[in-house]
């Protein structure tokens, strides 16, 4: 399975709980979540692939995750937020591989100087693919609070190296 492949089956773990979730639910902050959302835990993880998908593609190279768009209606509308899944999926499978990239990390500790460093699509896959791994296990949590009646697969959120370790025991 190539890079492409395994981020959309990751992507599309969501859709297991989206369309069965009210905009309430999907919208509500639990005290236990920080007062964050189901939906915006979706959203964040939609947006750095639609950020590393856009800016991937581009003569300059450059990757800029705060650049991302941030897209209420992601946050608020389940089923928005699947059809930008759904985009993102068939926009994945139809990558190619572009020169070098830099990314730029000027958010990390607050660098004020322009800092970036060498990339490339493979790394930065695999980082949202694990980035997205760790916001549906948070949203497991959330979805326990806001929608307990939702039966989630135990794979939902769970890293391949976790489930894996799992089957050993």
């Amino acid at each position: 399975m190539d890079l492409s492949q395994a981020a959309v089956q990751v992507l599309r773990q969501a859709e297991y709980c989206l369309p069965h979730l009210a905009s309430r639910q999907y919208t509500e902050q639990p005290q236990l979540l920080q007062g964050s959302s189901v939906g915006q835990h979706t959203r964040h993880f939609i947006e750095f692939f639609e950020c590393l998908i856009e800016q991937s593609q581009q003569p300059a190279g450059e990757i800029d995750y705060s650049k991302r768009r941030r897209s209420p209606e992601i946050e608020t509308q389940p089923d928005k937020a699947l059809l930008r899944i759904e985009a993102v999926c068939k926009q994945l499978s139809q990558l190619e591989a572009p020169q070098p990239l830099r990314l730029q990390c000027n958010d990390l500790q607050k660098i004020v100087a322009s800092s970036t460093i060498a990339t490339n699509l493979e790394r930065e896959l695999v980082y949202n693919i694990e980035h997205t791994i760790h916001h549906l296990a948070i949203i497991k949590i959330g979805l326990a609070l806001v929608a307990p009646e939702l039966v989630i697969p135990e794979t939902f959120g769970t890293a391949p190296s976790t489930m894996a370790f799992r089957a050993l025991q």
